[in-house]
């Protein structure tokens, strides 16, 4: 298989999901829900996915009726049961029939218990996070963060999966030696108060002795060190990553979620997400994301649907 050439923008992403051969089936997990169906049928329409739609069939057919949403060519399986809903959707990716996971009513805490049970989900025994695509505000590149909806408060070993699964969506990208800056507030280690600064810096000396391969990785940094050469020059910080980060790894959910939501509402950034670490990527966009976001993390699951399953 020839080397994916770097992908640079969220554009390229779409182009790059369009361009691949056959379509990915998308099961969407409790179908009769206005926004999900909505963003399948998106996803549908620009050729990324045949869906399988899951849930209250009667709903679903008068749900596709109001929103002028056709039906031809996609199926409809009719499960009112919640639970059983679930089991069906994450057991078809399991067979092999589905490719990627989409939640729809179905509760997120019931779907990440269904997706991780060890006899009947598709975990891989690994940490299950969110990886979170965007361009860069400052410069024409891709970024990636992580994690703003999954990890709460990870200790350093959550931290190094975390890593190791935002590399892998990095590889699969193009990105063949992606450069890590595992974020701080400030770039020494402070033991007593900023446990982050401890964390980063084991994190970061794992990168140096080559238990991340083909990746530089460097921390504690503070956010204008890791996107900023200007920042990095003016505090006298060099290496391979200072200045120009491609995966930015936060301390907790509370500074992702913040970082993300300052990238949407204060830059106007689109995002592409993704579930990953499970054997099909799961997409689980929130209500508030734009139909473009949902777009783009649709196609970013595209892309990886054949590489999470192997």
């Amino acid at each position: 298989m020839p080397r994916q050439k770097k992908i640079r923008s969220l554009k390229d992403l779409l182009v790059l999901a369009k361009k691949l051969p056959g379509r990915k089936v998308l099961v969407l997990a409790g179908a009769d829900q206005e926004e999900g169906l909505k963003s399948v049928h998106e996803a549908h329409r620009h050729g990324l996915i045949k869906p399988l739609l899951i849930g209250d069939k009667k709903r679903i057919l008068r749900m596709c009726r109001s929103l002028k949403i056709p039906l031809r060519g996609v199926e409809v399986v009719d499960e009112p049961d919640p639970k059983l809903i679930t089991a069906k959707a994450v057991g078809f990716c399991r067979e092999g029939h589905a490719d990627i996971l989409m939640k729809g009513t179905v509760g997120t805490a019931t779907i990440l218990r269904a997706i991780l049970d060890r006899e009947t989900g598709i975990g891989r025994g690994g940490l299950l996070s969110n990886v979170t695509l965007f361009d860069s505000p400052i410069e024409k590149r891709l970024m990636f963060m992580s994690d703003p909806a999954v990890n709460i408060n990870p200790d350093v070993g959550r931290k190094v999966d975390m890593v190791r699964n935002a590399i892998s969506v990095a590889n699969r990208l193009g990105f063949t030696r992606p450069k890590v800056a595992v974020l701080a507030a400030i770039e020494k280690v402070n033991v007593k108060d900023m446990p982050a600064t401890v964390d980063a810096a084991i994190i970061a000396k794992m990168g140096e002795t080559g238990q991340f391969p083909n990746t530089d990785v460097a921390g504690p940094y503070a956010l204008d060190i890791a996107v900023s050469k200007r920042a990095a020059r003016m505090k006298h910080i060099e290496g391979p990553v200072a200045g120009c980060a491609d995966i930015l790894l936060c301390p907790d959910i509370n500074s992702a979620n913040i970082l993300y939501k300052s990238l949407v509402y204060f830059a106007g950034a689109e995002m592409a997400n993704a579930l990953v670490g499970v054997k099909a990527p799961i997409v689980m966009t929130s209500r508030s994301d734009s139909s473009l976001t949902k777009l783009y993390t649709t196609a970013l699951s595209v892309v990886l649907a054949g590489s999470e399953q192997k």
